[in-house]
């Protein structure tokens, strides 16, 4: 509650400006609770509403169990009939309701730590004089889009209608796109042709999940636009040749740093991975 000013010093019953000022809420705000039928001021002559004993007492219940995030609906239930047990239980659901979003925020704090772990080791990755040899464990991911409907500038459409389709929430700032890329081909803009746009999901539970299998990569982290992919991917067909290396997967690429983190291309950082086998 926010209890300021005149309001303070006025005496029962108040008017709805003044009531409005005790919670730090508008007039048309209690109008509203009013007609979803929470508090009933009575009128006086003149039709003006008066706030009493009873409408305070209804509107600090309404205020808490505001700030608790129930309902209009939970709140007009609870105050049309409630006791002990009714009130046990409303606290309760408030604790359980505590804990998912404690669970959601720890999920969030998640992504966040692993967003900045593999930004820091892009950073870190980016100033390699050549590329290495890295095991990953396996990752999953869900197809957002595939061969020539890959563009630019649809892909966030893609995203987020996919994202729906799955009822899954899209987080554009902490996650990593990857692209599966067709090296033999070349764009009229000088970059690999995306085969396929991917988004990364905690676990393999979609139907259509796509597991990049645990193994051996080789890794080369780039600094700056797109276009420099196909001269970072010779230096890895260079690497595997005087390593007796061959690759065991398609080429992927992982953009840590995109337009949706910088708008200075020159800050992009992408790394690009091959799983890869010795030889025989």
């Amino acid at each position: 509650l926010r209890a300021t000013g005149s309001a303070m010093n006025e005496k029962l019953p108040l008017n709805i400006k003044q009531t409005a000022q005790l919670y730090g809420v508008s007039s048309d705000t209690l109008r509203y609770y009013e007609s979803v039928g929470l508090i009933t001021p009575r009128r006086e002559r003149n039709s003006y509403r008066v706030y009493g004993e009873v409408e305070f007492a209804r509107l600090n219940i309404v205020m808490s169990m505001l700030e608790m995030n129930f309902t209009l609906s939970d709140i007009r239930d609870y105050l049309s009939s409630h006791g002990l047990e009714k009130t046990i239980e409303l606290f309760n659901k408030e604790m359980d309701r505590i804990d998912e979003t404690i669970s959601k925020l720890l999920l969030r704090r998640r992504k966040i730590e692993q967003c900045l772990r593999s930004t820091t080791d892009a950073v870190l990755a980016s100033s390699d004089s050549e590329p290495r040899l890295r095991h990953r464990g396996a990752r999953h991911y869900i197809v957002i889009s595939e061969d020539s409907a890959i563009d630019a500038d649809p892909l966030p459409y893609y995203a987020i209608k996919k994202a729906h389709e799955l009822g899954i929430n899209i987080d554009s700032l902490h996650s990593i796109p990857c692209f599966v890329m067709d090296y033999t081909r070349l764009r009229y803009d000088d970059c690999f042709v995306p085969e396929k746009a991917l988004l990364a999901i905690e676990k393999a539970e979609y139907h259509d999940a796509l597991v990049l299998p645990e193994g051996t990569y080789l890794c080369r982290t780039v600094r700056g636009p797109a276009q420099l992919t196909p001269a970072a991917f010779e230096e890895m067909s260079a690497f595997m040749q005087s390593h007796s290396l061959a690759p065991r997967g398609k080429l992927l690429e992982f953009w840590h740093v995109s337009e949706y983190v910088s708008d200075d291309d020159s800050e992009y950082l992408h790394t690009l991975e091959i799983m890869v086998e010795q030889q025989q």
